[in-house]
C-alpha cells in the first residue's frame, strides 16, 4: 500500500496544483459527456493532495468548482454537438431517437428533471445528447446540472472533511476512496434495480 502512496503522490507532485486541478476539470467534462471515468475517485485523491498554504475548505471549493464546472462543459459540448451535427442536420437516426423517448416513458421523472434523479441513480447516460434530442428547456436543464454536481459533490467532499479531521491523511485517503467506490457501487445498484423495476411495469 505505501509504493502505491508514493505512486500516486509523484504523480499529484508531478502535476502540481493547477496541472492537478486541470486533469480534475478536463476528467469531470469527460464524464459527463462521454463515458464514465469515476470522477468521484479523482476529486477525492485530489483534495488529499492540498497545496501548502491552502484551508481545507478553500481547497474543497475550489475543487467543486472544478467538478460542476467540468459537469457544465461535457453536458453543454455533447448537446450543441447532437443539436448542430444530428437535429438540425436531420441526421438523427429515427430508431435511437424513438428508443431514447420510448425508456423517458418508462421513468417517473420523464422531463430535465431526469438529471437529478441521474446523480443518485444513473439512468439515463449521455444527458446533453437527450437535453438536444428531446428537446427539453435547455436553461432548465443546465440549472439541474449544476444544482445537482453542487449538492452530490459537496456532499461528498464534507464526508471526505470528516474524515480527514478524524484519522491521519493516508488512512483518511483509502477510508474515503472505500467510501467513493462504495457509492459508485450503490448508484450502479440503485440504477440497476430502478431499471429492473420499470422493466417489471413495462406493458407487453
Amino acid at each position: 500500500m505505501a509504493s502505491l502512496d508514493e505512486l500516486i503522490e509523484g504523480l499529484f507532485a508531478s502535476l502540481g496544483p493547477a496541472g492537478s486541478l486541470l486533469v480534475l476539470l478536463v476528467i469531470f467534462a469527460v464524464d459527463a459527456a462521454v463515458f464514465p471515468a469515476l470522477p468521484e475517485a479523482l476529486i477525492v485523491l485530489t483534495y488529499s493532495f492540498r497545496p501548502a498554504g491552502l484551508d481545507a475548505v478553500s481547497w474543497a471549493a475550489v475543487l467543486l468548482a472544478m467538478a460542476v464546472i467540468g459537469d457544465l462543459i461535457g453536458t453543454s459540448v455533447l448537446y450543441a454537438a447532437v443539436r448542430r451535427l444530428l437535429i438540425q442536420g436531420n441526421r438523427m437516426p429515427k430508431p435511437l431517437e424513438r428508443a431514447m423517448r420510448r425508456w423517458t416513458q418508462f421513468l417517473l421523472l420523464k422531463d430535465e428533471r431526469i438529471i437529478l434523479l441521474n446523480r443518485v441513480a444513473p439512468v439515463v447516460p449521455f444527458v446533453g445528447a437527450f437535453i438536444a434530442t428531446l428537446d427539453w428547456n435547455v436553461r432548465k436543464a443546465i440549472v439541474f446540472v449544476l444544482v445537482g454536481g453542487l449538492v452530490k459533490y459537496t456532499f461528498l467532499l464534507f464526508i471526505v472533511f470528516v474524515i480527514g479531521v478524524a484519522y491521519d491523511l493516508a488512512t483518511a485517503r483509502w477510508i474515503t476512496l472505500g467510501l467513493v467506490i462504495a457509492v459508485v457501487a450503490a448508484s450502479i445498484l440503485g440504477s440497476w434495480l430502478y431499471r429492473r423495476r420499470l422493466g417489471d411495469r413495462a406493458p407487453p
